[in-house]
């Protein structure tokens, strides 16, 4: 009996033993896991590294999570595996443990990833009400490992949570996403995946070179024996290497008309979809991709491959050729669309209505509310003769506006009619320069607004602000003022004799703002609260005084004396708004003043600071509990003189005003009268420029100013006083744009 109990006495001992043993063995264990860094997927564990980032759609950011979790595991950092006993500790931070399935295991023992993504989604079920988070199938092709928050896959560019910046090149996952940052790992992805619609410049020798997302990358094609070159394919991938290459065969030829994020409009072949973004490649010089915005609105002779009716890709062989503009002519209310147009020709022609063409006749109406219907919104208007015109009329046949040369397009949309007026470059501007200066102008005068004009109809082709209706323009202030004045021979002239003539800063087309009457000085982009970069250093002030000096307006005390001056002479001396007064009186215009603040404010509010009474920033345009204005003065004066910031002080806050349009449209609804330089009083809503000095007197303020319009680049009068004095129209454009050069566009792409 005493030997039996000495046994059980020694096997209870080596029990206690083994199991401190395994105790300890197990706290070594995961004592060793909380201190390694996990760099590496697996799907036997998670790293807690991981958690932080995909918890971030819920209660608390990353960096919150992550100080979160440290709290819950009592440790200094994240760097060790999920345990059972932690992700017990997780579900309690989230309120969750009575509401999840959670698996069972010891608590130091890891938890396999698969059942890791079974809590995970359950998690989502229930917290992600707004399905922040998605599962993605990626292929990784970002070669140079060294930046690893930003990484290229086949389907774009994603950020990299931190913790989770497994991937290598050619590595395949299924990766948990939130706005395009992957924030966990899901599993390895076995099943195939395709970059679809990839430009290939050349596929040999088991090598492919593509271009994607602006990336050149050098692709493995072992097995493979494909030789592709200059086109658009499908490469899928299984197993993290390229299984195969699809090709696309189908192209058609044909100039781009219109386009937007769903449809593209091509000569000779309608309108087709898309796939959401256009995919540019260029072939003739350097090889790359292209912005969607280098589509030049019907100039641009491209190749386009379709597959299933749809355009998969762009291919350009060939630059541009600048021969046509199209202007879209704004309707009532300069809407981009018309009501119910009726046209009328002085000629004979055609009139087009998908693939039907019909004649007309000088004098025959033509009402597209009437030709078309749901299964045809396109009218194509051309004349037969050359000098012919196209006019918009009454339903009586009456002309009600100016004839214009060229073809028109009407569009039919949901909003109405959009009216295309195409027609080449050089008419395009015997429609411009007379509507935008005197046809009385001298000679270089007028060939100075020409090439100007030109220049900025160049750098608008290549904008295409208009290009989801077809156009490149339109025909008001927003771009140039376009046939509001009939066409005259010394300004038709003035275009022949300078035709193709740009003006170019640093081998670029330059955009040449223009104005009408200075104050003596020209500015620069300051007026704009836009900071002077080395692309727009040929815009800079400019002295326009007859004797070539630069005033001395570094102070406000100079600049007032230099305002006031009325004897100053400048080469737009003579013009009536080389100096003008302004009476403002605030306390008469408070709710005009606040609803010019208010307007510009939802305009553009980065150039509106708002104020509150406790000295915080205002994030909406009211201003009904702010009193009655205290005081308006300027407090910044960009280097050539005009107001930069206006700051106007309220009983109960303040509005800081920046940039010269800003300033102009507000002070302009506080002034009661205004008057020109010779006392005569003019009616106008926009104050005619911030070279102005705001001086308080009695009953409110007098601005003392000088000049119309913005001030930056060529300014219309002062051209019109350098031409009588003998200059020609290349030596003023070389006063007011600084370290040009006049090119011909038509040299250039021969």
């Amino acid at each position: 009996m005493e030997k039996l109990y000495s046994n059980r006495k020694k096997n209870y001992i080596a029990g206690i033993l083994l199991l401190l043993l395994l105790t300890f063995a197990a706290w070594f264990i995961f004592a060793a896991n909380a201190k390694r860094v996990i760099t590496q997927y697996s799907s036997e564990y998670v790293a807690l590294a991981e958690l932080p980032s995909q918890l971030s759609f819920t209660y608390y950011e990353e960096d919150e999570w992550a100080q979160k979790l440290k709290e819950a595991f009592h440790e200094k950092n994240l760097n060790g595996k999920l345990t059972y006993g932690k992700l017990k500790a997780v579900l309690e931070q989230l309120s969750l443990l009575e509401y999840i399935t959670c698996p069972d295991g010891f608590f130091w023992k890891t938890v396999p990833r698969s059942q890791w993504n079974e809590v995970y989604e359950q998690i989502l079920d229930l917290l992600d009400t707004r399905n922040e988070v998605s599962a993605v199938n990626l292929v990784f092709l970002t070669e140079d490992e060294t930046d690893m928050e930003q990484l290229l896959t086949n389907k774009g560019t994603f950020e990299v949570a931190q913790g989770v910046n497994y991937f290598h090149y050619y590595d395949m996952y299924q990766v948990y996403v939130k706005e395009r940052r992957i924030i966990g790992v899901n599993s390895e992805c076995q099943s195939k995946l395709t970059l679809k619609n990839v430009f290939i410049h050349s596929a040999r020798d088991e090598k492919a070179e593509i271009l994607y997302e602006k990336q050149k990358i050098s692709l493995d094609i072992k097995g493979l024996e494909e030789e592709i070159t200059d086109t658009i394919c499908d490469i899928e991938w299984k197993d993290r290497k390229v299984i195969a290459i699809y090709k696309k065969e189908d192209t058609i030829s044909g100039k781009v008309l219109s386009f937007d994020d769903k449809q593209i409009e091509i000569s000779g072949y309608g309108t087709l979809k898309h796939s959401g973004k256009l995919r540019v490649y260029k072939t003739y010089g350097t090889v790359e991709e292209l912005d969607e915005s280098k589509l030049v609105i019907g100039n641009l002779e491209a190749e386009f491959v379709v597959a299933k009716k749809q355009v998969c890709g762009i291919i350009l062989q060939q630059p541009a050729t600048i021969e046509n503009i199209r202007v879209l002519l704004l309707g009532e209310e300069n809407s981009p669309y018309r009501a119910n147009p009726v046209l009328v020709t002085d000629a004979e022609g055609t009139v087009t209505i998908g693939d039907k063409e019909e004649k007309i006749e000088a004098g025959q109406l033509i009402k597209p509310a009437e030709l078309l219907d749901k299964k045809k919104d396109y009218v194509k208007i051309s004349l037969s003769d050359g000098d012919g015109r196209i006019y918009f009329a009454d339903q009586n046949g009456e002309y009600s506006s100016l004839g214009y040369r060229g073809i028109f397009e009407i569009r039919k949309y949901p909003e109405g009619y959009g009216v295309v007026n195409e027609l080449p470059l050089e008419q395009y501007l015997y429609g411009v320069v007379p509507s935008e200066m005197p046809a009385s102008y001298e000679r270089d005068a007028l060939c100075t607004q020409a090439v100007c004009a030109r220049s900025y109809a160049c750098i608008q082709l290549m904008r295409g602000d208009y290009a989801a209706l077809g156009a490149h323009v339109d025909d008001t202030t927003n771009y140039q003022v376009y046939r509001k004045q009939e066409e005259d021979p010394d300004t038709n002239l003035a275009v022949d004799d300078t035709v193709g003539e740009v003006v170019k800063y640093q081998g670029e087309v330059a955009e040449t703002y223009f104005f009408s009457t200075s104050c003596g000085i020209t500015g620069d982009m300051s007026v704009w609260n836009a900071e002077p970069g080395e692309e727009t250093n040929y815009l800079q002030g400019t002295s326009l005084l007859t004797d070539g000096t630069m005033p001395d307006i570094s102070d406000e005390e100079k600049f007032a004396a230099f305002i006031k001056d009325q004897k100053i002479e400048a080469y737009d001396s003579v013009s009536p708004y080389f100096r003008w007064n302004a009476k403002i009186a605030p306390q008469d215009r408070l709710n005009e003043i606040n609803e010019a603040v208010a307007a510009r404010y939802q305009a553009y509010a980065a150039n509106v600071q708002i104020i509150k009474e406790d000295g915080t920033a205002g994030t909406e345009a009211d201003l009904s509990g702010f009193g009655a204005v205290l005081g308006i003065s300027v407090s910044e004066r960009c280097k050539p003189g005009a107001a930069s910031k206006l700051e106007i002080a309220y009983e109960k806050g303040s509005v800081t005003l920046l940039s010269e349009y800003n300033i102009r449209f507000v002070l302009g609804k506080a002034v009661t009268e205004l008057t020109d330089k010779d006392g005569k009083p003019v009616k106008m809503e926009l104050l005619p420029s911030a070279y102005c000095s705001v001086v308080p007197v009695e009953g409110g303020y007098v601005a003392y100013g000088g000049g119309y319009g913005h001030g930056i680049g060529m300014c219309q009068n002062a051209a019109n006083g350098m031409a009588k004095a003998g200059m020609s129209y290349i030596e003023i454009l070389m006063k007011f744009y600084h370290d040009i050069e006049i090119e011909n566009i038509y040299n250039s792409q021969e």
